[in-house]
């Protein structure tokens, strides 16, 4: 026979090569061309037909339904997910109303940020639109419990795309559910579900990312898929930046595992990259412009969540079998390394193989993180805003694909060995799985699959156990504990409002729960304005709030904190008076209730000069001071900017209050105003208690006056002497409907384009 080596049109034009066998254990065909056992026709044929990896998909799916099946339930939850329902929560609410969320403000966490500009919230959004008719609660959770579930379809899909065989894809897919790895982020069932994470925006990218790599490779190599590669390209960035940088970062790869063809692919990446921003820029261009006004989380600066593990330890992981199958028999971790090795054999005529080694250690590379690439990471742009540690996402999706390489290319090998050293046993074994019926060939594969599987399977299933245990007992404590807090947050509802405080994870917070969530966190999910659930938001008091003090007065004030909830038999730290008592959990109303509440008449003094990575340790200072309980507030030189001059030149001139407030009305949810009557006793400043934002203007009676940032990050206008009527407004992002036409103009011009060229050219020669 000839052993002539296949090139990389053997596989896409489908031409059959002359030696069958050669090229499967080469691995130039696709896997739906395996004929394992002989080269006879008829066998072949009848092998071809077996459905057994339709089978195993659906098992993989079925699995994922059922080990999950409490996951549809709905229930407060005590991760990120808490933060995910309030966000789609408020886009409902938004939407029932005919307002649309990406420009509005976002009062509930951190006071108050234009979160749907600063976060990746088109998921919300879009959930937000179902939960209409679904209700928003439910809708997540069947979100959550479906997009999880079902992620082998995607899995196996995106592999068939890439110019894989069947067996691979469905080995891939069949393989997804069972990542378990030791940092808990990634693409597993860790990273989503109630015990985990609850990193739901990037639930939704699990999805979108490896269509675009699928439909960008194809584009990029073959000049196919151009518009479906635009579009999961778009929704990647639409529903996770860190996805999107990854899939975009991706791109170049397509292009170097081709170097004959350097400049056609560069010049199609490019296109494809253009048109995917040109029909994001309704999400990415508000985000560049309020790019200056986003807070760098400082606690998160130089740890492991920005700047992951480095090289030596996640080798070790990763040689060790964390990464793939941490606490149990690396089986995952093998097959990847087989598939890495088959393909880089396969380097030189296999260009899948190529794209999936190329996707792999980008991945891999991005997730050493900064202890590794140190300087080489200021070649990205943006990188500053890079949490390196989940990139751990692409060594997950590529090492699936390598894993489904890895395990027919060992199907084939153990054959061969087999067959010469045990011609009975292989014939035995051949009429077994193809002499039987149709109905038998799927069962005997699925029997073997899951033989080899069941210690990841149960595996899986308990942790995924162990977060049913735990939804069921949270929604068991619903009418008790639930209820008492709800009457709590009712109560002070009519009673005017005002923002809560109920612990924060640094301290007994942490331990203060409704169930098995804590409260600061479950306020959340009751649409409550809070002070405590710290480092939600990129709005510029996010990192002032994490220096609050419960043992300072004048932080209730700086922070607009009325009530407290706090446990029975807890001492409040400031003066309070105790309002109700309602099962383990006690409602206290602070006692400066004029200082707390969200607007108030104040001096200003001394300049204090931050920027949006420094503000917390810079305001330090003067949250720790006496100055906010004597309703004195220093001015803030932001980012180069001038600060606003003080009314006090010396803290001797304060004579009594600066002012007083004679009614106060705030619709900071739907209305994005507040509005106050004031009497002024000399030059000051009204102080609205929200984070600082450029969208906010006000008009002091009537008149437009220039806002000025006061410490921490708060929001002030300058009045005179007298009586005053001061308005405040929040105005969001202008643009959206340039935008959206841009978009809207992008795709139809990508899908139509191309028709008209054909149309026109033919109509020329014709």
């Amino acid at each position: 026979m000839n052993h002539s080596p296949a090139t990389d049109s053997d596989w896409r034009t489908g031409r059959r090569p002359r030696s069958l066998r050669h090229l499967v254990v080469r691995g130039s065909l696709p896997a739906s061309a395996l004929v394992p056992l002989s080269s006879d026709a008829r066998d072949g044929a009848t092998w071809r037909r077996l459905r057994g990896l339709h089978a195993l998909v659906a098992l993989a799916v079925i699995f994922n339904l059922w080990s999950l099946r409490a996951e549809r339930l709905s229930v407060a939850y005590p991760n990120d997910s808490g933060m995910h329902l309030q966000m789609t929560t408020l886009a409902t609410n938004l939407l029932r109303h005919g307002i649309s969320p990406f420009d509005h403000w976002y009062p509930l966490l951190s006071l108050g940020s234009p979160f749907f500009v600063q976060y990746q919230s088109f998921s919300a959004a879009l959930t937000g639109a179902l939960s209409i008719v679904f209700g928003p609660h439910a809708t997540f959770a069947w979100t959550l419990y479906l997009l999880v579930s079902l992620w082998p379809l995607c899995v196996y899909w995106s592999a068939r795309l890439l110019s894989w065989g069947r067996w691979e894809s469905a080995i891939a897919a069949v393989l997804s559910p069972l990542i378990f790895t030791v940092t808990g982020r990634g693409f597993g069932h860790q990273s989503y579900i109630w015990i985990g994470s609850g990193l739901w925006s990037q639930l939704w990218a699990m999805w979108t990312l490896p269509l675009a790599w699928a439909f960008s490779w194809r584009y990029i190599s073959q000049r196919k898929s151009l518009i479906a590669a635009i579009a999961m390209l778009s929704l990647t960035i639409a529903f996770h930046f860190l996805s999107a940088y990854l899939a975009g970062l991706t791109l170049a790869v397509w292009i170097l595992i081709r170097p004959s063809q350097f400049f056609a692919r560069a010049l199609r990446a490019l296109l494809l990259g253009a048109a995917a921003l040109l029909s994001t820029g309704w999400v990415t261009l508000p985000l560049f412009v309020h790019s200056k006004w986003l807070a760098v989380n400082q606690f998160q600066v130089g740890t492991p969540i920005n700047d992951s593990y480095g090289a030596r330890r996640v080798l070790s992981w990763l040689f060790t079998g964390q990464i793939y199958d941490w606490h149990r028999l690396p089986i995952i971790t093998v097959l990847t390394g087989i598939g890495l090795v088959v393909c880089v054999t396969r380097w030189c005529y296999d260009e899948r193989g190529r794209a999936l080694v190329g996707a792999w250690l980008l991945s891999l590379i991005l997730f050493f993180g900064r202890p590794t690439l140190g300087p080489l990471l200021k070649l990205l742009p943006g990188n500053q805003s890079l949490l390196l540690q989940r990139y751990i996402m692409g060594v997950h999706l590529a090492g699936l694909m390598l894993a489904g390489v890895g395990a027919v290319w060992t199907s084939v090998f153990l054959y061969q060995q087999l067959a010469s050293r045990a011609t009975t046993v292989v014939a035995s074994g051949r009429r077994l799985l193809l002499g039987s019926s149709a109905w038998m060939r799927a069962p005997l594969i699925i029997a073997i699959v899951v033989a080899i599987l069941t210690p990841a399977w149960t595996q899986i299933s308990t942790y995924d156990g162990y977060s049913a245990s735990g939804i069921r007992y949270q929604r068991n404590v619903a009418p008790t504990q639930g209820a008492d807090v709800n009457s709590l947050v009712t109560l002070a509802a009519t009673r005017g409002g005002g923002r809560i405080y109920a612990g924060m994870p640094s301290n007994w917070g942490h331990h203060f729960y409704v169930g098995a969530v804590p409260v600061y966190i479950y306020l959340e999910q009751l649409n409550v304005d809070t002070v405590g659930f710290t480092l939600r938001t990129s709005g510029l008091m996010t990192d002032p709030e994490a220096y609050f003090d419960e043992n300072q007065p004048g932080d209730y004030a700086a922070f607009g904190v009325h009530y407290m909830i706090l446990p029975v038999g807890h001492t409040p730290p400031v003066t309070a008076t105790l309002l109700r008592t309602a099962g383990p959990y006690r409602l206290w109303m602070v006692n400066s209730a004029r200082a707390s509440a969200l607007i108030q008449v104040v001096d200003t003094y001394g300049t204090i000069t931050a920027n949006n990575a420094n503000l917390g340790t810079q305001t330090t200072s003067f949250l720790q001071s006496s100055l906010p309980t004597r309703a004195v507030y220093s001015t803030i030189a932001y980012s180069g900017q001038a600060a606003a001059v003080p009314t006090l030149t010396s803290l001797a001139h304060q004579h009594g209050i600066a002012g007083v407030v004679v009614s106060q009305r705030q619709d900071l949810v739907y209305g994005q105003s507040a509005r106050a009557t004031l009497v002024a006793r000399r030059n000051s400043v009204v102080l609205l208690k929200v984070a600082y934002d450029p969208g906010w203007h006000a008009t002091v009676d009537g008149r437009a006056s220039p806002t000025i940032m006061l410490a921490p990050a708060l929001l002030g206008v300058e009045v005179s002497a007298g009586r005053h009527v001061v308005v405040f407004t929040y105005h969001g992002y202008g643009a959206y409907g340039v935008l959206d036409a841009a978009a809207v103009v992008t795709l139809l011009g990508v899908g139509l384009g191309p028709w008209w060229w054909r149309r026109r050219s033919t109509s020329a020669t014709g």
